[in-house]
């Protein structure tokens, strides 16, 4: 197979199409603030763009390849702003991050059918189980005031969102096993 070349254009259609994934490995190794990782995601695309010259792929379409290029970037500039600033606000070493790093790039095509699945069975719940959901992770309520708002009792709120869970990761996992991931 030959090498390609990547447009200007679609590199700035994939980045923000991978986004997300580039982002969640920067979270994974940083475990900082969110200034902190949008620092360092700005850091990635920007030198992402200026080597985007030696950027080239060799599948038919560039996305994985870009993603495992960009993280390796995102990698670098972690680093960097670890050394930048206290390192005792970093969360790890940078050899503990490389290792980290290794082990994310390698699972990042299991981590994005995972992400997709996970979306497919959020779809399937019924409107009152997202709401739910929705409540206590996305808005942060304590199981407490969900409780409250919805006129239960905590143990039965307890109950509820572990059976969703549940549901959830059996959804999951029948999905992986349907793209061929072993569980």
């Amino acid at each position: 197979m030959s090498e390609k070349p990547l447009t200007a254009d679609q590199f700035v259609v994939l980045i923000a199409r991978h986004e997300r994934r580039v982002r969640s490995f920067i979270v994974s190794l940083a475990a900082s603030s969110a200034d902190a990782v949008d620092e360092i995601l700005q850091a990635t695309y920007l030198v992402a763009w200026q080597k985007l010259q030696s950027f080239s792929y060799v599948e038919a379409t560039p996305d994985e390849e870009l993603v495992r290029w960009m993280c390796t970037i995102a990698r670098f500039e972690l680093m960097s702003y670890s050394r930048r600033y206290d390192s005792a606000r970093m969360a790890f070493d940078d050899a503990l991050i490389a290792q980290i790093a290794d082990v994310h790039v390698e699972s990042s095509d299991y981590l994005e059918s995972r992400h997709q699945a996970l979306r497919g069975c959020l779809e399937k719940l019924s409107p009152r189980q997202r709401e739910m959901l929705g409540q206590r992770y996305w808005r942060g309520l304590s199981i407490q005031e969900l409780a409250s708002s919805r006129g239960q009792e905590v143990n039965a709120v307890y109950t509820t969102l572990s059976r969703i869970r549940k549901g959830l990761e059996r959804c999951i996992r029948a999905s992986l096993r349907q793209e061929g991931y072993a569980s």
